[in-house]
């Protein structure tokens, strides 16, 4: 009885490994197919522009007036929105905005290529292309669009290796006017906890005193289990601290920047939180700054059907300005 017992746990822990396997290499997008990947980037520090990029997400997406959005699937990678906000602001009126995501399956959340777009009646169109061309290089192109005229671009290329990530940055260069704007960053993991990042930024321009500009800049980020803290800075003045704080599953998300210049003799601190109500599917989000700006953003999705609930308001206690608005996402 006990070698059928054995061959039977064999037999079945067998089968449930095969099975495993075969849904790992389900992709988890339709119609697309598995790039092949010859180095583990799971070290690998990521980019360093989102040294702070969790502690941003938790940024309450405050609007003002009333919007509507309705998002259509027309295939697995095709899919248009149509937008409408009525404010007393700039960005008023109807929007229509189209996403394509490609074929190519680098993980079970990225695909590429990826287009976005969006444009409004007033000839203002905004234009973003990211493509992975292998498992180390990635570049990005960005387009803007104001009022019929050409308003600026910028083209990002990402190198990464199993525990470094280098990017150049070319924005709105100019070679007639001798103007534009270069960015080189390097982002690498120093020990399991430890990123260290250094930034050299570059700047032409026939406005500037010399014509030309240059600025570095510093940044570290230290992970502990469930928190990150992250610094910035630059020989110039500016300085920047933040703190993520998260346990383990845990629906509660909490974050703290501060900021500091000394050459415009300025401070600013900001805390923000987000807490997910999975039972009741409703997400709430808030902010407040040392400025005296007050923002908390409540999303509520209306499950099975596929609308989503919004309520937004902002107080400016400085400025003695309030601001409310109120949204549903369809799609």
């Amino acid at each position: 009885m006990a070698n059928v017992s054995g061959d039977s746990t064999s037999t079945d822990t067998t089968k449930s490994s095969k099975i495993d396997e075969q849904q790992l290499s389900q992709p988890s997008f339709p119609n697309t197919r598995w790039m092949n990947i010859t180095t583990d980037f799971s070290r690998n520090p990521g980019i360093f522009d989102d040294v702070f990029k969790k502690i941003k997400d938790l940024m309450p997406p405050a609007f003002e007036g009333a919007k509507l959005s309705v998002t259509k699937m027309l295939s697995s990678h095709f899919q248009v929105s149509h937008s409408m906000t009525l404010s007393n602001s700039s960005t008023s009126g109807y929007k229509f905005g189209a996403n394509y995501l490609g074929t190519r399956l680098y993980s079970q959340s990225e695909v590429f290529p990826v287009i976005l777009g969006d444009m409004d009646p007033n000839g203002n169109a905004n234009a973003q292309i990211v493509h992975q061309w292998n498992d180390k290089f990635r570049t990005r192109l960005l387009a803007q669009v104001q009022s019929y005229k050409m308003a600026g671009y910028q083209l990002s290329m990402d190198y990464r290796t199993q525990f470094t990530t280098t990017t150049l940055t070319l924005a709105n260069i100019d070679l007639m006017s001798n103007s534009g704007i270069a960015v080189l960053q390097h982002l690498t993991r120093v020990t399991k906890n430890l990123d260290i990042g250094a930034e050299f930024l570059y700047q032409a321009s026939p406005m500037i005193p010399g014509k030309h500009i240059g600025i570095t800049s510093f940044v570290t980020r230290y992970r502990g289990l469930d928190w990150f803290t992250g610094v910035k800075l630059s020989p110039a003045g500016v300085f920047n601290l933040g703190y993520f704080h998260q346990k383990i599953n845990s629906p509660l998300q909490l974050g703290v920047e501060f900021e500091a210049s000394l050459a415009a003799k300025e401070t600013s601190a900001t805390f923000s939180y987000q807490y997910d109500l999975i039972k009741a599917n409703t997400t709430f989000r808030g902010m407040l700054d040392t400025n005296g700006l007050v923002t908390a953003v409540i999303e509520k999705r209306l499950t099975p059907l596929p609308f989503t609930f919004m309520l937004s308001s902002s107080l400016n206690h400085a400025k003695a300005a309030y601001r409310f608005g109120i949204g549903l996402l369809i799609g």
